[in-house]
Formats: structure tokens, C-alpha cells, sequence
């Protein structure tokens, strides 16, 4: 995935994308939006173009607002190819110009806010290069005295994927009207929310547009992952709403994990990689959300495999904890199914619910390098294995008659 490198602060004025009028934060067209509302009555189609705007010729909306982006390849300036088909994540997209003296006003809050999503690792910053219009594309009227984004860049100190539009092609796609225009993408493609200028924001451009952002997140998560979450629990039974034979899918986990965000990953047995789901807990006010569960396929029948935990505050059937729960606590039966797997730096205790046909099976680690029998582990050895996680194994699905 796409990320940012280093980034300088400076701004370079050169000719104006629009009429050099003062702007004040009030105006509805500089506001950060997540819908379309009807604009003021002040509001007029100043272009011809069927979009109604301010004094200054900002936009009161955005087309595409809540609406799949749009599929495009192009090149970068660096040379690279890209295909928007990537853009897979949250993402805050900056379409802008050289040519364009709002876009070189916003330089430096660009440069900011590049920086600070640097910094999340739930958010990546692109922006994309596009001409006035269709009549303005030769290299002088898009890159002036530069010659190019790369050149321009160089200058100035900026670092980041810059997308370029050479012919208006994507400009069209994406329906701009105004540049500089910020878009944020959510994970499954949609355009949630639109702004015009940072720099005529007012206040802190930057750290509110991020706030913006995060509200933005926090509730499109609620809405998707929604719904109270159940006690995170493990045991021989299920994992909160996993309860038997599940399926595989993204659907099941949200059935099965309400309340919870589910995020796709890859996993890997020596050199081979296979998917997993990561369920975990929707990220609060400035914290991220923590991991609960990781949600293993069986792909011989297309289900789910085995549901770990390794989260402290998951609780197993006997209220046992990862970090917590030593060896000694369990039953002497249960601790007779238990199996030594040493290693050279942990000598892991395996202990399944049951020797034919696990349901539950606890991972005790104690450390050292250890390769007796269980039998003949120390007392004060087992006496220091701690709970290190848990799993739960789903009922193989019925065979059919």
C-alpha cells in the first residue's frame, strides 16, 4: 500500500484557480461534508456547469458523495503504475495542480496533514495531479516553471504518491469542480466525505479536518460492525456468537461478532500464506482498537477453522485469562491431556477438552529449554506455566446423507 516518505512545509503562490476573494469559514462551501444538502438560495450555477457555488466558485457539494470511486489506471510521478483498484483502506485523497494558486495556499497544510496521517496506520494520504481543464495540458500549463510534479517536489522538499492526470481523464472520472478538493475513502470504496481549501478553514485546518475524519471512521464503523457487543468469552461452546459449524465468509463474522470491527489479513504457515479475519474492538476516542480474536479458515470444507485468542481480557470457560491462568489451576484430568511441545527458547503445555475430539484447547508457556515429559517436568517448572492463549475448534459439518 501506498505511503508517505518525508515532507517539507513550504508554499508557492503561482496563477490562482479561482477569483483571489477572501473566504471565511462560515461559507457552507468550505465546510467538511458527509451529504449533500440543499445550499442556501445565495447559492448559483456561476460556471454553466449545473454545480451551484459560493461567491468565490466553491462548490456547496460533491457529485459523488457516498458513491463508489471511480476505477482508473495511471501513471505515477515517479514512473510507477497505479490502479485505484488499490485503494482498499482509508484513504484521504488530495486532487490538486501546480498551475492552481488555492492548491499552492494549501501546500503547507497539505504537507501537515500528509505528515500527520504518516503517523495512523489505519490512514494513507494520496494525491492526484490534474489539469484546469481539458484545453490547459500541455506540460508548461500543467507544470509551469518546474517541468514536473518530480522537479516541483524536489524543490520544495514534498514526498508523497502523487497520481498524475495528464488529459483530464480522471479529473471527468472523479467529477472535480474545484481544486484543491479533499476526498476520504472508506475500505469498501465509498466517497464519504468532501472539502474544498484547507486554507480558508479557519481555526486548526489540520488537526480538525483529522478530527473530521475520525468522526467520519467511528461512525461508518458503528453502522457496519453495529449492534451490542457480546462478552468476549472462549470455551468449548464457541467464541461470542460463533457457536458451531460457520462459514468462512465476511457475513458470518459479522453475525458472529457484533459490536466488533472485522478486518481482513493474511497469515502464514512457514512460507505459505493463507487468510485470516481479525476481530477487534472499535477504536475509541483517540485509541485504537485493540485485537480480540483471529479467526483461522479450513478451506477442505469452507469454513471456519479455529477461533485464538491471545487477549487478556478474553475470558475461558472456567474464567481463566491469557497472562493470568497458570497450569497448576487446572483439574488433575484436565492436566493429564495435557502435551509437552518443547522448543529451543519456550517448552509449550498443550491441553485439549478432550483426546479425541477437541473442542477447547489452552497453549501454557513456561520458559527455558526443556525436553523432558510432562511427567517429569518440576513442580515449580508447570507451577510457572502461564496461559499464553486459547482456541476454539468448530464441529466439522455434518456429512451428508
Amino acid at each position: 500500500m501506498l505511503r508517505l516518505i518525508t515532507l517539507a512545509t513550504t508554499a508557492l503562490l503561482l496563477a490562482a484557480c479561482s477569483p483571489d476573494k477572501a473566504a471565511t469559514p462560515e461559507q457552507a462551501a468550505t465546510n467538511f461534508i458527509t451529504a449533500n444538502v440543499p445550499p442556501p438560495t445565495t447559492a448559483a450555477d456561476t460556471k454553466g456547469d449545473g454545480v451551484l457555488r459560493d461567491a468565490d466558485n466553491r462548490p456547496y457539494g460533491y457529485a459523488l458523495l457516498g458513491e463508489p470511486f471511480p476505477q482508473f489506471t495511471a501513471t505515477m510521478a515517479d514512473g510507477q503504475a497505479f490502479d485505484s483498484a488499490v485503494l482498499n483502506r482509508w484513504m484521504v485523497i488530495d486532487v490538486w495542480g501546480i498551475w492552481c494558486g488555492d492548491c499552492m495556499r494549501d501546500a503547507p497544510y497539505v504537507a501537515a496533514l500528509a505528515t500527520a496521517i504518516e503517523q495512523d496506520p489505519d490512514l494513507y494520504f494520496l494525491s492526484i495531479h490534474v489539469p484546469a481543464n481539458a484545453s490547459r495540458t500541455s506540460p508548461e500549463e500543467l507544470y509551469g516553471k518546474y517541468g514536473s510534479v518530480e522537479a516541483y517536489f524536489a524543490e520544495k522538499g514534498y514526498s508523497y504518491p502523487t497520481v498524475l492526470d495528464t488529459d483530464t481523464r480522471i479529473r471527468e472520472k472523479l467529477k472535480i469542480s474545484w481544486t484543491p478538493s479533499y476526498l476520504l475513502i472508506s475500505p469498501d470504496g465509498i466517497i464519504r466525505a468532501f472539502r474544498t481549501d484547507l486554507s480558508v478553514a479557519g481555526g486548526e485546518p489540520v488537526k480538525d479536518f483529522l478530527k473530521d475524519v475520525a468522526r467520519v471512521k467511528s461512525e461508518v464503523r458503528k453502522a457496519e460492525f453495529g449492534g451490542a457487543a457480546l462478552p468476549a468469552s472462549i470455551g468449548p461452546e464457541g467464541t461470542m456468537g460463533l457457536t458451531g459449524t460457520t462459514p468462512f465468509t465476511l457475513d458470518a463474522m459479522k453475525a458472529a461478532f457484533p459490536g466488533h470491527e472485522i478486518l481482513t489479513d493474511r497469515a502464514y504457515a512457514g512460507e505459505q500464506a493463507y487468510p485470516v479475519f481479525l476481530v477487534q474492538t472499535l477504536p475509541a476516542a483517540g485509541q485504537a482498537g485493540r485485537l480480540v480474536y483471529v479467526v483461522e479458515p479450513d478451506w477442505t470444507v469452507g469454513n471456519v477453522g479455529a477461533v485464538v485468542t491471545r487477549n487478556p481480557d478474553v475470558a475461558g470457560p472456567d474464567g481463566g485469562k491469557v497472562g493470568q491462568m497458570k497450569l497448576k489451576a487446572l483439574s488433575a484430568e484436565a492436566r493429564s491431556l495435557c502435551e509437552l511441545e518443547p522448543g529451543p527458547v519456550d517448552a509449550l503445555f498443550i491441553c485439549p477438552d478432550s483426546a479425541d475430539n477437541p473442542r477447547f484447547i489452552r497453549a501454557f508457556g513456561a520458559g527455558g529449554d526443556f525436553d523432558g515429559q510432562l511427567s517429569d517436568a518440576a513442580p515449580d517448572y508447570q507451577a510457572e506455566a502461564v496461559l499464553l492463549e486459547m482456541k476454539y475448534v468448530p464441529p466439522a459439518p455434518a456429512a451428508a446423507p
